[in-house]
């Protein structure tokens, strides 16, 4: 255990590669054995002129000069089995391809917003999540439209550093004894909530799936908008939750968790638990703070917060209670460590649940955030 703890090198000998962490290369290897399963994206709307081929193959050659990851290949580190580095290649260039839209009747919500082909194109943006998070590809697609509209070109002027691997950020902020200390307080919360929370996990019913994984394109959707608030509607949002005492997360979250509690399985006589994980995002709590500009998977998580379903209510007062007790839950989560203490073996623990998974480990449902993205 105390090897979780010792401060490693994780930068290679040749300035021109780049080892993965121990979380990066737990996705990795997950990824190649679900075919690409972990792969994340951000899809950007625009509006306006047409832009061509030629006009966004130049921006994203902006893209690769600025970020080493970009003008990178993915190798096999010769020196530890499984585990995976990042190797630049200066001739390398990334694929585009034109994505047709589909046009089968799945859901009126895509008959309604894809047909017709004069509409707004998108610009999909796919990365391995293994060397990226939500945060870093938001700030990628935000550089995209920069270099598309032509404007600040000294930022692509000189490549950025190699990105810090997660671990090592979070161990070079922390001694070996605050280390010890936050780890041992996120074990005992653990156990704690363990021994006091005996009920099995609420699970969501999922459908038999009756095509081959390959195909999955052809029959599923991933994404999908519910609404969208107006300015005025979100500014609504954001004084009500003021004065409710709560963050805009934490209404959000609340009002997630009472979505997903009415159609949980839970019989009268054998209670459940809901149990949410929440990640967290490490960039602002390491010393120095991680930039937001480098590419990499930044992201850890608290324990996952238990909800009994049967003390989940759906009524509008029973929201705003719930999204305080979850903003007191996250506070205290993050006040005693956690964040910083699950970051260090976050490599471990998916090791252990996205390998052979065991499903009576896993937490009900998870919810992220992307924080503050650029709108334009």
């Amino acid at each position: 255990m105390f090897s979780w703890f010792r401060q490693n090198n994780s930068s290679a000998a040749n300035p021109k590669q780049r080892l993965l962490g121990t979380a990066e290369n737990a996705l990795m290897q997950t990824s190649r054995q679900n075919r690409r399963e972990m792969k994340v994206g951000e899809v950007l709307h625009l509006h306006g002129s047409h832009i061509s081929l030629e006009r966004l193959s130049a921006a994203i050659r902006l893209l690769q000069r600025r970020h080493p990851v970009l003008r990178s290949r993915l190798q096999h580190n010769p020196k530890i089995p499984d585990t995976y580095l990042l190797e630049e290649d200066d001739t390398l260039q990334l694929t585009i391809r034109g994505i047709p839209r589909k046009r089968a009747n799945h859901l009126n919500f895509w008959r309604q917003e894809w047909n017709d082909d004069n509409s707004p194109r998108e610009i999909v943006a796919i990365f391995e999540h293994s060397v990226c998070d939500g945060l870093s590809l938001s700030n990628v697609a935000h550089e995209l439209l920069i270099a598309l509209a032509g404007e600040n070109d000294n930022m692509f002027t000189n490549s950025l550093d190699w990105p810090i691997p997660m671990e090592m950020a979070i161990k070079r902020r922390l001694s070996l004894v605050a280390k010890l200390v936050i780890f041992g307080r996120a074990m005992f919360a653990a156990i704690n909530l363990g021994a006091f929370n005996t009920r099995s996990t609420a699970r969501i019913p999922i459908a038999n799936v009756d095509f081959p994984l390959a195909d999955m394109c052809n029959y599923c959707h991933t994404e999908s908008c519910c609404g969208i608030l107006s300015k005025d509607e979100t500014q609504k949002l954001v004084d009500k939750c003021h004065r409710e005492g709560v963050t805009v997360t934490a209404a959000v979250s609340s009002a997630i968790i009472c979505t997903i509690s009415t159609v949980v399985k839970s019989e009268e006589n054998y209670p459940s638990t809901l149990r949410m994980s929440v990640s967290a995002d490490v960039r602002r709590r390491c010393v120095p703070p991680v930039s937001n500009n480098d590419l990499s998977y930044q992201i850890s998580c608290i324990i996952p917060i238990p909800i009994p379903t049967v003390n989940i209510s759906t009524t509008p007062s029973s929201m705003w209670q719930l999204a305080k007790v979850f903003g007191h839950y996250v506070n205290m989560s993050v006040d005693t460590g956690q964040v910083l203490a699950l970051g260090m073996i976050l490599g471990k623990i998916f090791q252990k649940i996205l390998g052979q998974q065991n499903f009576a480990e896993l937490p009900t449902c998870g919810i992220s955030s992307w924080g503050v993205i650029a709108i334009f």
